[in-house]
């Protein structure tokens, strides 16, 4: 799946599989099964990667998820980044409803990047109730990445 989800301050944009109508996914309700706000279709969990495309959606995002938060920071011209890119992909559609897996475009959020300390992409990591949990680095299979958040 290469389709990634977008947010903002208030929520994960989710479009509905019945509709297609876009709904907004409050992140301190993400463990939650939502319905369609236009024709009441049950919305799934949240199963992409959300692009972070603002500082300000990111702080929101990992302060007020109840659900781990887990950060790929990758950049476009980063060969082992483009090879994470479906693993991590293939990790968000098997943390549904557990965990929001996020990627932020090192090139474009520099901010993001050096708060958390990164040296060097493909850089993840790990925020629990607002806080960096764990952090790793370098290609990542999918169930590896997943049993490293489990671990954390």
């Amino acid at each position: 799946m290469n389709t990634h989800l977008t947010a903002d301050e208030r929520g994960i944009i989710l479009p509905c599989p019945a509709c297609g109508t876009s709904n907004r996914i409050a992140y301190s309700k993400a463990a939650q099964q939502g319905r369609c706000g236009s024709c009441k279709a049950e919305l799934p969990h949240v199963s992409a990667p959300v692009e972070i495309t603002s500082a300000a959606d990111f702080a929101a995002l990992i302060t007020q998820s109840t659900l781990p938060v887990v950060v790929d920071f990758w950049a476009p011209w980063c060969g082992p980044c483009q090879m994470m890119a479906p693993e991590f992909a293939k990790a968000a559609a098997k943390a549904a409803g557990t965990a929001i897996l996020v990627k932020v475009n090192t090139d474009e959020r520099q901010d993001i990047a050096s708060q958390f300390r990164v040296q060097g992409i493909p850089a993840f990591a790990l925020t629990k109730n607002g806080k960096v949990a764990a952090q790793t680095s370098g290609f990542q299979p999918a169930d590896r990445l997943l049993a490293w958040m489990r671990n954390n």
